[in-house]
């Protein structure tokens, strides 16, 4: 076995401060959305929505920081017929932690076929891509995203539903890039009752091209570690105690803590807690498979109100998050934590009410329970506690939405609390969102 050197691409300099760019940002998105005319002219229907949103916890940690953050976005849908163009544009904007604002478009074709009365098939390819400003550029990707799906009404009353959707991405930070599939199974029923019962299943397979560099250095008299392609993580205590000064230098597990708020400064590379996204542990690719099922049971209670109660559980079948840390962020994509990187279950109950032919309320409770594998949890200093974490989460929000002959108008409010063995994942915040949804154009057939 030859001696190697674990070696990160992550740079430790500290970037230099850059001047605002919000003009900038604001003009990139409008040229790109003046690019979009011509084909918004032709689309059958093209919708708008503006969306303010407000948190007294950004970043989803013990230590609360609070921003405002601005999206918006405009889509556009073919007509009737069988073949379409379609696609979106968005712009997520925060004002204090603008690091983290971006632009991203969609740009796909969809082909339905009708296979008889009562079933029918859908096809879509989906060219993707995200733009971050430049302290959170690693985040920066494209994609494409193939849809196969299967519709039929197997009775008046019962619908079954097939789809596979496969993903791929490329990041600017290479250790994110991916493929993933995800396989769907469904049936609903409808009774006479006003009640409505679907059964749900879903596999889920995802492959990280290379979450780790590890470079082999030849000749090398003081090795750092002495790692193979085939070596188990669970086979690295003795690696780890070697390699435990290095690892520590660069940030890795046991060296990571402050706040949130001066660790976000770092940038793209590395986690608010931090701890450098890029593992050591790993020198080829390594997947995920997960299974899902779920089920729902809603009940129309008169004519105005409706209650259901919703449940899932979700299971990792092999692998685990190949990164050393790990983030979730309010209303911002973080390539590190996706439904991949779990295992747990859900509960869900929610009550709606027409309140006037216009005017719709709902409340929603949510309980998950959510075990990470592959991320171990630490103290606030730090220091492997010797457990994996997991999270425990309440959520309480309601919804009131106004919706006009094209326009909509809501708000919503959510309280979430989240208990976990991982002291900095322990947090609560308040988030309050409100905002429009406008038609600005609908096709003649869906009038």
């Amino acid at each position: 076995m030859k001696a190697i050197r674990i070696k990160s691409r992550i740079k430790s300099t500290t970037r230099p401060k850059s001047q605002p760019k919000k003009y900038i940002f604001c003009l990139l998105f409008w040229l790109a959305l003046i690019s979009l005319r011509p084909v918004l002219i032709q689309a059958g229907t093209v919708q708008f929505s503006l969306v303010q949103h407000s948190t007294t916890n950004i970043f989803q940690t013990y230590q609360p920081v609070s921003d405002w953050l601005t999206a918006g976005n405009l889509s556009f849908g073919g007509d009737s017929s069988p073949l379409s163009l379609y696609g979106s544009l968005d712009f997520n904007y925060l004002y204090k932690y603008s690091g983290l604002s971006s632009i991203g478009g969609q740009l796909g074709i969809d082909y339905l076929i009708q296979a008889g009365s009562k079933s029918a098939f859908y096809l879509a390819a989906e060219g993707q891509g995200v733009l971050f400003r430049d302290l959170y550029n690693n985040f920066n990707h494209a994609g494409l995203k193939l849809v196969a799906s299967f519709k039929s009404y197997l009775t008046p009353a019962t619908v079954l539903r097939l789809e596979s959707q496969s993903t791929y991405r490329r990041y600017q930070l290479g250790i994110f890039d991916y493929f993933s599939e995800m396989v769907n199974l469904s049936l609903d029923h409808y009774f006479k009752t006003r009640t409505t019962v679907k059964v749900e299943a879903s596999y889920g397979y995802k492959y990280f091209y290379h979450p780790g560099e590890i470079a082999i250095i030849e000749g090398e008299t003081a090795p750092v570690a002495t790692i193979s392609s085939s070596t188990s993580v669970h086979s690295l205590s003795s690696i780890n105690q070697v390699a435990g000064f290095f690892v520590a230098q660069q940030g890795g597990p046991g060296g990571g803590h402050g706040h949130p708020a001066d660790n976000y400064k770092q940038g793209g590379s590395y986690s608010l807690r931090g701890i450098p996204y890029q593992t050591v542990y790993y020198t080829d690719p390594r997947s995920i498979q997960i299974v899902t099922v779920s089920g729902l049971l809603a009940q129309g209670l008169g004519d105005r109100v409706g209650l259901s109660l919703g449940g899932m559980k979700q299971w990792n079948l092999k692998g685990e998050n190949p990164f050393s840390a790990s983030d979730e962020y309010y209303s911002v994509e973080n390539p590190t934590s996706d439904l991949f990187s779990w295992q747990g279950t859900g509960l869900k109950v929610k009550l709606t009410a027409s309140l006037t032919d216009r005017l719709q309320a709902e409340i929603q409770y949510d309980y998950l329970n959510r075990e990470f594998p592959g991320l171990e949890s630490l103290d606030l200093e730090g220091v492997r506690l010797g457990v994996i974490r997991e999270d425990r989460r309440h959520q309480l929000s309601t919804l009131v939405q106004l919706e006009l002959a094209r326009v909509s108008f809501f708000i919503t409010y959510a309280y979430i609390s989240n208990a976990s063995n991982d002291p900095w994942f322990d947090w609560s915040g308040n988030f309050i969102s409100g905002g429009l949804k406008w038609n600005l154009s609908v096709s003649k057939s869906k009038q």
